[in-house]
């Protein structure tokens, strides 16, 4: 009898456990200029298996029970020396027993990462992280965000952080540190100009010629006594003009956050007829700082819109047996043609007990709509696409769906992908990843120089 219910429960158990997978196995090296920390252990393998899931055991070869350490969006195994299988169990989505891809086994000394996924129907997955991509000047800025510091390259530095608030500093030579908070959401990346401000240096001419015309580099800025707007440090070319008689001609070396003050006495101030107009050094080019912020009064007309125009919508669903449904209401199947009020819509799509993301619509004028829905799934999966290249566009099975970093929604379970990364200048990068039910794939494709 004992054996009986034992021989039931072990039945039992896989039907009722909620699948785990391992993807993207590879092993972790340093990048070329070492910016990021890379531990190891002498003794062990370490092992980062990414994931926002907790409350899983490990055991190395099915017998040395070894300690996850929790950390961001990853949990951190420490294993034995040519571990070959780890078994993997949760109280929610059962236990999987993985083989380790190398044959040699996890060694020490060597650092690897996967995806640790779970499928649980009827789970919502939710966006815990998301990215940032700073786009800074100058380029050769440092971006610290939290504790992680970054080198621009390119211009851009890429961050895929947790959803909600983040302290960051930009700094760069010979301009002002920026310090600021940036906010995450987890409904698209977050794109961060920023444009570091120089230290600027300031020059005051002082003549006893009232009308004398003051020229720095070629442009008037006073007459008798001015003093110049922000200047690079470096030098610069200060020119004294009366009646077009040239006074003074000479080059003025101004140093980094310098406030130089030139008294310029008659004894210097003595007139050149050979001098004309033509000898003006050209003006230099130089940063326009505007420390007044326009701003564009509201006058209200967006929000104050008529409601009481129509648009006329069309709205086609997969088939002929999917109902539209829109704000909550059954509405037709397959397609529906009316006119809906100036305002905001959700729509949504159902079939066989099964219901769409919804999509959201602003209807703001009264021209057309046309939207195409897609067809009510029981799980969506989501693909979050990075590579070394930001701004890299990403295509889906052919189709333009983004920019690198992006995290690509709605895609369906259980169906492969072909991602495609193309940017000119560059190789083509592309890859085949299946997406996961109600949870998300980490997808990193590098590319190369053409």
């Amino acid at each position: 009898m004992l054996l009986a219910i034992v021989l039931m429960v072990c039945w039992m158990l896989p039907s009722d456990a909620q699948k785990i997978s391992i993807e993207q196995f590879k092993r972790v090296k340093k990048d070329l200029l070492n910016q990021t920390p890379l531990p190891t252990d002498k003794k062990q393998a370490t092992l980062d298996l990414l994931t926002d899931e907790k409350g899983f055991t490990f055991k190395a070869d099915g017998k040395v029970e070894v300690q996850a350490e929790e950390g961001d969006g990853k949990l951190t195994v420490l294993t034995p020396h040519k571990t070959k299988f780890l078994v993997i169990k949760h109280p929610d989505y059962g236990q999987l027993t993985w083989k380790v891809p190398d044959k040699k086994g996890l060694k020490k000394k060597k650092h690897y990462q996967a995806n640790l996924l779970t499928d649980k129907p009827g789970k919502e997955y939710k966006l815990s992280k998301q990215w940032v991509v700073f786009k800074v000047t100058p380029e050769n800025a440092i971006v610290q965000v939290d504790s992680t510091l970054s080198l621009i390259r390119n211009g851009t530095a890429q961050f895929n952080l947790p959803v909600g608030k983040h302290p960051y500093r930009v700094e760069a030579p010979f301009y002002e540190v920026l310090e600021d908070t940036l906010e995450l959401a987890d409904s698209a990346k977050l794109i961060v100009p920023v444009v570091l401000q120089s230290f600027y240096s300031y020059l005051t001419v002082r003549t006893p010629l009232a009308d004398g015309t003051i020229y720095l580099d070629g442009q008037p800025i006073g007459k008798g006594k001015a003093t110049s707007g922000h200047l690079q440090a470096g030098e610069h070319h200060l020119l004294v003009l009366r009646e077009s008689v040239c006074y003074y001609d000479s080059l003025v070396s101004v140093g980094r956050g310098e406030k130089k003050v030139i008294d310029l006495t008659m004894a210097e101030l003595q007139p050149k007829p050979s001098f004309t107009r033509r000898a003006i050094r050209p003006g230099i080019e130089q940063t326009a700082v505007n420390d007044t912020v326009a701003t564009r009064s509201d006058t209200g007309a967006d929000q104050n819109l008529a409601m009481s125009g129509m648009a006329p919508v069309t709205i086609t669903a997969a088939d002929d047996t999917t109902e539209i449904w829109i704000n909550r209401e059954p509405m037709a199947f397959g397609k529906w043609e009316g006119e809906l009020a100036l305002g905001y819509y959700t729509i949504q799509t159902r079939k066989e007990g099964l219901e769409s993301n919804p999509v959201f619509m602003w209807i703001d004028d009264t021209l057309p709509v046309m939207l195409d829905l897609s067809a009510p799934m029981a799980s969506y999966g989501l693909l979050n696409i990075h590579s070394n290249v930001v701004g890299a566009t990403i295509f889906i099975n052919g189709v333009e769906v983004g920019q690198t970093p992006c995290v690509v929604e709605n895609l369906p379970a259980s169906k492969p992908c072909e991602v495609r990364l193309k940017n000119e200048g560059y190789k083509d990068a592309t890859g085949t990843v299946t997406p996961i039910g109600n949870d998300m794939v980490d997808v990193e494709l590098k590319m190369k120089l053409e």
